[in-house]
């Protein structure tokens, strides 16, 4: 792995968008000062995540941003993006190449990248550990920096040890797992606290406890009598019901037979009002012919009159015109022809209406007697008689089908039909659903609902058909009465110019007399034959009326034995009244019971009473409980509050013992994983020490050209001492030992570090002189010192990467040829980017980049890769 990329635009002076391409070895980036090359190491320590403003050398994060120019304006916002090639997979992510952005604007926010995918400053420094390109320890050494690495102390020097050996992850991890054992020790301390501040409580509550657990035995042998005796109480009241039961059952059975005499009664007296002589056609038809008669005989009577007035007239009038005359009685006699043709018409209509009133009215009677009957089946569903049912609805079906055969076979409206044939259909579904009723009656009394709907919008539309007819008949009525006294009017008024004509034309008037005499006699011949008829028709009407007094006599016997047996049916009513009366208050004392039941025993003891019956049972059964109810109220009980506390109590007593017991086992894991971590950090750490120590001696060696260097452990104060301290305290960290709960000492144990080791301390002598301290090595010498520690850092475990800004400036130029030696030895492991003005740094470089700037105060590059460049001078 190593940077292949970094693009740069708007971060400090490189206002425009710049690219630098990097290969595997040194690249050198050279400019004169000023020209802004510091910049690129920044922008490579910033994309990594650096967060310190002061490292960045500015003082707020906007500053990285292009400030602008004289001749150029300030931007907006700096954006960072450096590539690694990643086919070795040394950065955890499946992809050939990583790329790291970093963007912010002046408002302050901040966008961080991975592969073009926002991400969290978190990830990347995650990332950036993981794939062990460390931090800007040694990573990115700053202009001027390098000598820090040695000048900050032993334990900077061990931290530079620790972060590039890999030891700084265990660390890290041990930190984690310290935080979480503490988290854990306090969780621990509260819950134990917890538990020695309820546990008194606790045990007042058991006590109380106890006592309820000897009320429970007493309670489980009074519950034992008391389902004893309410299985007894409740057998006693279930024989006592099901008594009343029994005779409510032959009284309903008895009030049922009653119900069906008293219906067949009603279908009596309603078949017989229906039969009424009065009401049916031949009796009307004899009336309308005696009305006729009537007025015939009238009339005649009234041309007798003027046959009469005639002749009183005829021997002092004069003769007159006779044709005048005759034209008169052509037209009394045309007119007499219309009124007759519009009577016969209108009678014609009129017998089809009577015909078609007659059949309807018989249909509706017939629905009207069926949904009288379906209303008492309803009142009444549980005592339907359904073979009464089926046998009337046969009946009906009977008399449907030859009603509507007789309509279909006659010249009949078709709205007649239609309405037939609908009243046929909703029968025969009815006797369906009566049929199906047998069977199953909850489920015929929802038919036989829908076929009360059903028969009653086809009542509704027989009734207006019936009104209807009723209303034609009536105005056809009428409209003969209306035309028979016009035309009685028009005849009389013909006789007058007929007699007038036989006066015109007679020759003399004895004549004429004789003709009166004989008009005079026929009409009285005529009126003997009517008034004949009419004594007739009298006596016909006389054998109607006899048989109408006959079927109301039959009608009031009916009425009579109706109302003896509606008597005996509200007597009987009245038994079931009283019965049920008395079967309420054993109801009552029943109801009462299983609540009592349910309430002391419960539904499951209620259910088991119901299915067996208790034959005998303990004598003295109401004392034992009364008993057993008195020693419950001398031991009290527990209130509910009370024990409501002592389960909750004692839940959260269990509760917070169980989490005590799980929070020790995981302390004692932690402490397992914590011992671990500092066996491995132990480890790890002296492999390294050896390692860069004796690699530190060579580097220094190489590059002073002789001397001594090595690095020394600082480990803590001895036992000794620490026991000598304790003593001058008088024993008082002793006492305050004692005090310490077990949990605070595992955490003072742990908290005290993974070693003793607190840093490494750096001894190094150059040729030919006797140094104390490092300190006291001039600019140079600690250069050269702090490169040699970083050679042997890199050489034990290298880094994909390091920028080395302007460290060897201090160097005179024998120095600079050796470190740069060292550079090129190391570079087949690791990528340099050095930031340089010697030479001979610039000579083992593979790519030279030029920073240069111009008066709008912007770097610009200049790149040459020396390789390529060497074969085009040879």
């Amino acid at each position: 792995m190593y940077l292949k990329r970094l693009e740069i635009h708007g971060f400090k002076s490189f206002a425009q968008k710049t690219t630098l391409e990097f290969s595997q070895g040194v690249i050198a980036v050279v400019g004169p000062n000023g020209s802004g090359k510091s910049n690129v190491a920044d922008s490579l320590r910033w994309v990594l995540g650096e967060q310190s403003p002061k490292l960045m050398r500015g003082k707020k994060s906007e500053d990285v941003i292009f400030a602008g120019s004289d001749k150029k304006t300030r931007l907006g916002f700096a954006e960072v993006i450096a590539t690694f090639d990643n086919r070795d997979r040394r950065i955890p992510l499946d992809a050939a190449e990583v790329s790291i952005g970093r963007r912010v604007d002046r408002s302050g926010e901040s966008e961080y990248l991975i592969n073009g995918n926002k991400t969290r400053l978190m990830d990347i420094v995650d990332l950036v550990l993981k794939s062990n390109i460390g931090t800007s320890r040694y990573t990115v050494i700053g202009q001027g920096t390098i000598d820090q690495m040695i000048l900050a102390g032993p334990s900077e020097v061990k931290n530079l040890i620790d972060e590039a050996s890999g030891v700084k992850t265990y660390y890290i991890k041990r930190e984690k797992t310290l935080r979480r054992l503490e988290q854990t020790a306090n969780n621990l301390m509260r819950a134990e606290d917890l538990i020695a501040e309820i546990e008194p409580r606790l045990k007042s509550l058991r006590r109380q406890a106890k006592k309820m657990e000897a009320r429970a035995e007493i309670e489980t042998e009074l519950k034992v009598y008391q389902r004893e005796f309410f299985g007894k109480t409740y057998w006693s009241l279930k024989e006592a019901i099901d008594a009343f039961l029994g005779r409510l059952s032959e009284t309903g059975a008895k009030k049922r037979a009653m119900e069906i005499e008293l219906s067949a009664k009603r279908a009596q007296a309603e078949q017989l009002e229906s039969g009424s002589v009065t009401g049916n056609g031949q009796f009307k038809e004899v009336q309308d012919h005696l009305a006729r008669l009537q007025n015939q005989k009238n009339k005649l009577l009234e041309d007798l009159s003027l046959v009469r007035g005639k002749m009183q007239s005829q021997r002092t009038s004069s003769l007159g015109d006779a044709k005048t005359i005759q034209v008169e009685v052509h037209a009394r006699e045309r007119k007499i022809a219309e009124i007759k043709e519009k009577i016969s018409q209108i009678n014609n209509e009129k017998t089809v209406i009577e015909q078609d009133f007659v059949k309807q009215f018989k249909a509706l009677d017939e629905a009207n007697k069926q949904l009288s009957q379906l209303y008492q089946n309803l009142n009444s569903p549980v005592s339907i008689d359904w073979k009464l049912v089926e046998l009337e609805l046969k009946a009906l079906e009977k008399t449907l089908d030859d009603f509507f055969a007789s309509v279909q076979q006659s010249a009949d409206l078709e709205e007649t039909k239609r309405l037939a044939g609908s009243v046929k259909q909703g029968f025969s579904k009815f006797k369906d659903v009566a049929q199906k009723a047998l069977i199953d009656p909850q489920s015929s009394q929802a038919a036989l609902k829908t076929q009360l709907e059903q028969l009653q919008r086809q009542k509704e539309d027989l009734s207006s058909q019936v009104n209807a007819l009723q209303l034609s008949l009536s105005k056809s009525k009428l409209s003969v009465e209306f035309l028979e006294k016009e035309l009685s009017a028009v005849a009389q008024e013909k006789l007058h110019w007929d007699l007038e004509l036989k006066k015109a034309q007679s020759s003399s008037h004895d004549e004429f007399w004789q003709d009166l005499l004989k008009e005079e006699q026929r009409i009285k011949q005529e009126v003997e034959g009517l008034a004949k008829q009419v004594s007739e028709m009298e006596g016909s009407l006389k054998q109607f009326y006899d048989q109408e007094d006959k079927r109301q006599k039959q009608i009031r016997e009916i009425e009579g034995q109706y109302r003896d047996i509606q008597d005996s049916l509200s007597k009987t009513k009245d038994q079931e009244a009283q019965i049920n009366i008395e079967k309420a208050k054993f109801d009552t004392q029943m109801e009462v019971l299983v609540e009592e039941i349910t309430r002391i025993l419960g539904d499951g003891v209620l259910s088991s009473i119901k299915e067996k019956k208790v034959e005998s049972a303990t004598d003295g059964l109401e004392e034992k409980i009364l008993k057993l109810k008195n020693q419950l109220d001398t031991i009290g009980g527990m209130d509910e509050l009370t024990l409501k506390e002592y389960q909750e109590t004692e839940a959260r007593f269990t509760n917070l013992s169980s989490q005590v017991e799980d929070l020790k086992r995981g302390m004692a894991d932690l402490r397992n994983i914590m011992d671990e971590l500092d066996g491995h950090i132990k480890v790890k750490f002296s492999e390294a020490f050896h390692k860069i120590n004796e690699k530190f001696e060579e580097y220094f060696r190489v590059l002073f050209n002789g001397g001594r260097a090595y690095l020394s452990l600082v480990k803590a104060e001895d036992k000794a001492q620490e026991e000598a301290e304790e003593a001058e305290e008088g024993g008082q960290e002793d006492m305050e030992q004692e005090h310490l709960r077990p949990e605070e000492k595992i955490m003072q144990k742990y908290e005290k570090g993974a070693s003793n080791i607190t840093g490494v301390d750096m001894k190094a002598t150059p040729p030919g002189k006797k140094l104390a301290n490092i300190q006291a090595l001039s600019g140079g010498e600690r250069s050269l010192t702090s490169i040699a520690l970083l050679c042997s850092l890199l050489t034990c475990f290298p880094s994909p990467f390091v920028v080395l800004d302007e460290v060897d400036a201090a160097l005179d130029d024998a120095n600079t040829i050796r470190f740069g030696q060292i550079l090129g030895r190391l570079s087949h492991q690791t990528q340099f980017l050095t930031i340089t003005h010697n030479r001979e740094t610039m000579a083992q470089a593979n790519i030279l980049y030029g920073v240069t700037m111009g008066d709008d105060g912007v770097s610009k590059l200049l790149s040459v890769k020396l390789d390529q460049a060497k074969q085009y001078a040879k």
